[in-house]
């Protein structure tokens, strides 16, 4: 109990410091960057998807609006009526709350997987360039929360937990359905005599979180899959109707590299989603090669692959942050010096992505 109370405690120092250094980053944005009103919200914190789900939480679903997952909106739309607090800041709070609970979670399967490099897990993951976004009013903070609860419970084989997490987190990404086969195998490699129906029927509760979303949607507009059909209206060349394939999308990127011109925020959006994917490929391949739990494999690989079936990286940067198995392998590679030059780069990357967001411009 007190070890456990001394990771609670560093986990708050963790997250005080960096809530400092947001607010830092907030007041100091409009120096790096002149102000973007096209998509702006409420807050600097509410731009782009926030703006969607404050709407969503207000006057329920629009028009192509069905992309956004209903979890997050509901929690907000009930908290705000039962605490009479605005909707804004019930939003960054659920987001703050919940990065507190996840980042503890977190931690605890990163000292689980290698007890050694955990704070190195935890540094490239906080500056990761995308990693604001857990102060923002998005689902990441919330995902987190969920599906490392998920993850950690199936490790602890409390299979019920593990189904209830895993229900709540698939309504509210699409990455949540991704849980159902990872924690099937930590289920199937759990010891045979310890298995009961109850704990797979348990399991089983993951992927109805999906399942009842698609029920509402064909209830509602008639189309269980509204959420992928509706792509294509939130631009980045997104498919909505056929899926397409990995090679395809790099020919796309590398189009982009010979035809946008150089130095400009489209430009390094783009170079910044393709590296996103080479590193991802690369941890996956390191994990593999170190014998990493097969389960966070599995899940971290398919939430790396499903958003190109869309023809785009689009969003990829941020998508990774669901991934965060993967940052349990980057803190056990070997060599320091890659850890201390990935954590330098994504530090001054992580200012500028965030700096960019508060005034208006899209990263992921």
């Amino acid at each position: 109990m007190k070890k456990l109370w001394q990771v609670i405690a560093f986990i708050s120092a963790v997250f005080v410091f960096r809530r400092g250094a947001l607010g830092i980053i907030e007041n100091t944005a409009p120096a790096f960057w002149p102000l973007s009103t096209r998509f702006l919200g409420p807050s600097f914190w509410s731009n782009f998807d926030g703006v969607y789900y404050l709407t969503i939480a207000r006057w329920g679903y629009g028009p192509y609006q069905q992309a956004f997952f209903p979890l997050y909106p509901l929690l907000i739309r009930w908290l705000t009526k039962v605490s009479g607090i605005d909707d804004v800041t019930v939003s960054l709070l659920i987001s703050h709350v919940s990065f507190f609970f996840g980042l503890l979670l977190f931690y605890l399967l990163a000292r689980d997987n290698d007890q050694i490099n955990a704070r190195w897990s935890l540094l490239l993951f906080l500056l990761f360039p995308t990693s604001f976004f857990f102060a923002a009013t998005y689902t990441e903070s919330l995902f987190l929360l969920l599906s490392a609860l998920c993850l950690y419970a199936a490790k602890r084989q409390w299979w019920l937990v593990a189904g209830v997490s895993g229900f709540f987190a698939s309504t509210t990404r699409l990455f949540g359905i991704f849980l159902f086969p990872a924690v099937l195998w930590e289920y199937a490699r759990s010891r045979p005599q310890a298995r009961r129906w109850v704990h797979f029927i348990g399991i089983c509760l993951i992927p109805v979180g999906l399942l009842s979303y698609m029920v509402y949607l064909n209830a509602s507009i008639g189309d269980p899959l509204a959420f992928f059909h509706v792509q294509p209206a939130f631009g980045a060349e997104r498919s909505g109707n056929a899926l397409i394939f990995l090679p395809q999308v790099a020919w796309r990127y590398l189009k982009i590299f010979f035809s946008v011109a150089p130095l400009t925020l489209t430009y390094m959006v783009s170079v910044f989603e393709f590296i996103a994917l080479i590193m991802g490929i690369w941890l996956l391949w390191v994990g593999y090669k170190r014998r990493v739990r097969p389960s966070y494999l599995i899940y971290s690989l398919a939430i790396l692959v499903t958003p190109t079936l869309t023809g785009t990286l689009s969003s990829l940067p941020r998508y990774m942050l669901s991934a965060f198995p993967l940052f349990f392998i980057f803190g056990s590679v070997h060599n320091t010096w890659i850890k201390i030059l990935a954590a330098m780069i994504f530090a001054v990357v992580f200012v500028l992505a965030a700096t960019a967001f508060l005034q208006g411009y899209f990263i992921a």
